[in-house]
């Protein structure tokens, strides 16, 4: 069964809602098998016929990842995006003394411009204003409403590990960690893959949606969050 297949078919069947501090691990890009794929190819294809076949290498991603896949991956919490977040909001009230700030006027005075993905900064003011408006803007407003999947749609994605954690994939990061950041209840996962060992021991018989979307409930309960007060973040101050 296709990655694709399986997020497809199983639409919203797919999604599950978690507490984001309960996914402990980043996984990496949603497309292991296909990256590994490609880099193979770079050695010795030029990168134009490459990109020509790409599109087809991910439509061609296996839900079920080989175990090679899984080693070494680091915490949430240890992964870059997560620290320069944290380290924004301890420094929102002097925001040229935090982390992404300084890395930002760093790329700035070597290039003249820095970006944080199509955005163009073109000086340190528009750093600072894209630091407050945009980031402490949408952690406050993570913050005062959760997550609301009709503005962004179920973006964050996730594969499961062989003993039925989830592990973040790429897509949606950035609103991930803000949710792990300020401990919210709620989150939502698409579930686009898993590890073999996982598959063979909770499927029986051939792989199909059908038996996969059966176990996420399980999958999704063991990742939320027993009752009781949430230690939220607050920005006030």
């Amino acid at each position: 069964m296709k990655q694709r297949h399986f997020v497809l078919e199983a639409g919203e069947r797919a999604v599950v809602w978690i507490s984001p501090r309960k996914v402990t691990r980043q996984f990496g890009t949603k497309w292991p098998v296909g990256r590994a794929r490609i880099r193979k190819l770079h050695r010795f294809l030029p990168r134009p016929a490459v990109d020509l076949v790409r599109p087809a290498i991910k439509r061609a991603e296996p839900f079920t990842i080989p175990v090679q896949f899984f080693g070494g991956k680091p915490a949430v919490t240890d992964t870059h995006r997560y620290r320069l977040l944290e380290d924004l909001v301890a420094h929102r009230s002097d925001l040229r003394a935090s982390l992404w700030f300084r890395e930002l006027s760093d790329d700035l005075g070597s290039k003249g411009a820095t970006n944080y993905k199509r955005r163009r900064l073109h000086s340190e003011t528009e750093i600072l204003e894209f630091l407050d408006t945009y980031v402490l803007g949408l952690i406050e407003s993570i913050r005062e409403n959760g997550f609301d999947a009709s503005k962004s749609g179920y973006e964050s994605t996730a594969v499961i590990d062989a003993e039925g954690n989830l592990m973040k994939t790429g897509s949606g990061n950035h609103r991930f960690c803000i949710a792990a950041l300020l401990d919210l209840p709620r989150f939502p996962l698409v579930v686009v893959g898993a590890h073999e060992d996982w598959v063979r021991r909770n499927i029986d018989g051939p792989l199909n949606v059908e038996k996969v979307v059966a176990q996420l409930p399980a999958v999704e309960a063991h990742h939320q969050r027993p009752e009781g007060a949430s230690a939220r973040l607050h920005l006030s101050g």
